[in-house]
């Protein structure tokens, strides 16, 4: 089984120094999202959709605190679907150290699964610069005005023709000089949808370890 890169095995329930110690799948969101921090003006809006335990999310919390720039981050998931990928870990992939995490959490305290995603964003001092969004993938780009967005992280569903309807929805969305990214092109189902998608809209696309990142120039 491939292991995550921050791989732990056990998970603390109490003590958080970083985006580190909690569990989760980073991959290139770490270096992508402190690119495009580092890129960023007051103002700017991002979205990040598939948030599962918070590891990515953290990671964007921690850059933005310390970055002192006015960005609003909204992290988007349905939430009430990780208990079950995690209990199936087998079938999803995921550590079963996930899944003690989460139970243990849950032991603990008694929290929901939104309450369970907090806890660490709480004790690293991020939560308030994270919104969390309930929201099913497929509808979320409702939520936002054209040209409004920065960027756009997808990892979500990685089923087939999901990540292109993400990338075609959200494209409206995004403002001229905005970035869409997103994980897991090791997944054939994600190559195909970005390749279809940079084919139909003609669009240059970079390709990098696991990830791909397409900006937009008009």
């Amino acid at each position: 089984m491939v292991k995550p890169k921050y791989f732990k095995e056990k998970y603390s329930i109490f003590d958080f120094n970083s985006y580190k110690d909690v569990p989760g799948w980073v991959n290139d969101a770490e270096f992508i999202y402190e690119e495009m921090v580092n890129e960023a003006q007051d103002g700017d809006h991002f979205v990040e959709i598939g948030v599962l335990l918070g590891q990515s999310t953290a990671r964007m919390g921690e850059l933005i605190r310390d970055s002192k720039k006015n960005i609003k981050f909204d992290a988007i998931d349905i939430f009430w679907v990780i208990e079950e990928a995690l209990q199936n870990y087998k079938i999803t992939g995921h550590p079963k150290q996930f899944l003690d995490y989460y139970n243990g959490v849950k032991d603990e305290w008694g929290l929901n699964i939104i309450n369970i995603v907090r806890h660490p964003l709480v004790a690293l001092g991020v939560m308030d610069y994270i919104n969390l969004i309930t929201c099913e993938e497929q509808y979320s780009h409702g939520i936002y005005k054209d040209n409004s967005l920065k960027f756009v992280w997808i990892d979500g569903d990685h089923g087939k023709d999901v990540v292109y309807k993400d990338l075609v929805n959200y494209w409206p969305k995004l403002k001229i000089g905005g970035v869409i990214a997103g994980d897991d092109i090791a997944y054939q189902e994600v190559l195909d949808d970005v390749k279809k998608f940079t084919k139909e809209y003609d669009v240059e696309v970079e390709y990098d370890f696991n990830s791909f990142k397409i900006r937009k120039i008009c």
